[in-house]
């Protein structure tokens, strides 16, 4: 999406901790909308919550929660009495106070959503669980349980309940809620989502040795969110839609080993002859020498054109990403011939350079995609400007 005027200044001028900047900003939006306000009581609140606390909940940022330390980032209180909490994360981690204390801070049968991007949900789910399990404020092996707005709740002693969420899936439940004639509530919502967008599409940097260990832990996610914003970056330069997901093989099919191919990633299609983005943790990555854990490649049962000349196209990628190796400091190395001309996908390493994080990490991720994709549109005689989009 194009950048708002309160997105690029958050950019510009950032806070240390952007969490802090955009759980202020979606407090203002509940504090100044009463539709918004209406739409997050209607996703926080339980039956438990009596008609008339909801009746007069307000919400307030950097709330204390009443023991020596931690502050909550958004309170919805009612006489005092915190009755729904929100605590926005990006890369930051859980506090030690977080969750256990500001569940006890709330109110019985009140609850507490946690917002993240959407690729750490899974791991920052695990961690709440564990928290709340040791502290006895759940069941061990509780499971989570999706609601149609895209929360999982998970159910705590006393009525309570947690959620996790991503910022889009929040950002959309409110946006439902706007009234059609309420244009300064859109152009908040529209000034939040740039925001949003900014700080999660961040990249974190890479070390050299992050960049051939494999895909473990931290570093995993790490490889999931850098080819989420690759897929998008090359998406933007073809004029395509941006749509990464996992792609796996029928589990019910009997396929030899070869084929049991598990990735993430987006897949072009036939217009564009079967390229590729992606991160597929059980091939290449981590073998020595092998500098990247992303892909760019050519699935050749979907090539448009003929495969002599699509193989060309291949060769001169994988020349044009060697080059970009060699280019960078250290014993940087591709350790991947080009693919064998009988292979169904050929692909081709996608260098990073250890170092570099956000704004300057994506422009040159941009940079380096549009180099090695300007074989395959010339070959389909395609502009190389003509795909391009978020200039």
């Amino acid at each position: 999406m194009n950048a708002s005027v309160l997105a690029h200044l958050a950019e510009r001028f950032r806070a240390p901790h952007p969490e802090t900047l955009v759980t202020e900003a979606l407090c203002f939006v509940l504090t100044r909308h009463p539709a918004a306000r209406a739409a997050a009581i209607a996703l926080l609140a339980t039956d438990a919550v009596p008609d008339d606390a909801r009746d007069w909940i307000r919400f307030t940022s950097e709330v204390s929660d009443g023991e020596t330390s931690g502050r909550v980032d958004i309170a919805g209180q009612a006489d005092r009495k915190t009755w729904l909490s929100i605590e926005g994360k990006f890369g930051a981690p859980l506090t030690p106070r977080q969750p256990v204390a500001y569940i006890r801070a709330l109110e019985k049968g009140g609850s507490i959503l946690f917002v993240c991007p959407a690729p750490r949900i899974p791991r920052l789910r695990d961690e709440l669980a564990a928290r709340t399990a040791a502290a006895g404020q759940s069941s061990p092996g509780e499971a989570w349980r999706p609601d149609p707005a895209g929360v999982e709740w998970l159910a705590l002693a006393e009525d309570r309940r947690m959620g996790v969420t991503s910022w889009p899936s929040l950002l959309a439940r409110l946006g439902d809620a706007v009234p059609e004639t309420d244009r300064p509530m859109s152009s908040d919502l529209h000034q939040l989502e740039g925001i949003v967008a900014k700080f999660e599409d961040e990249l974190p940097g890479w070390t050299p040795e992050e960049l051939t260990s494999g895909g473990l832990g931290a570093t995993f996610g790490k490889a999931l969110h850098t080819t989420r914003v690759l897929c998008r970056i090359v998406a933007e330069e073809l004029g395509t839609a941006h749509a990464p997901q996992w792609h796996a093989p029928s589990r019910t099919a009997v396929l030899p080993s070869s084929e049991l191919w598990d990735w993430y990633g987006q897949g072009f299609g036939t217009a564009w002859s079967g390229l590729a983005v992606c991160l597929e943790p059980t091939t290449y990555w981590g073998l020595e020498g092998c500098r990247s854990p992303l892909r760019l490649g050519f699935n050749v049962a979907a090539a448009r054109l003929p495969l002599d000349l699509l193989y060309q196209v291949h060769l001169k990628m994988h020349a044009l990403s060697d080059r970009f190796f060699s280019d960078l400091s250290g014993p940087w190395t591709t350790a991947t011939a080009p693919a064998p001309r009988s292979d169904g996908w050929w692909l081709l390493p996608f260098p990073l350079r250890p170092g570099l994080a956000g704004g300057e990490a994506a422009a040159e991720m941009r940079a380096t995609a549009r180099t090695l994709v300007a074989p395959l549109l010339h070959a389909l005689h395609v502009p190389p400007q003509a795909g391009a989009a978020g200039m």
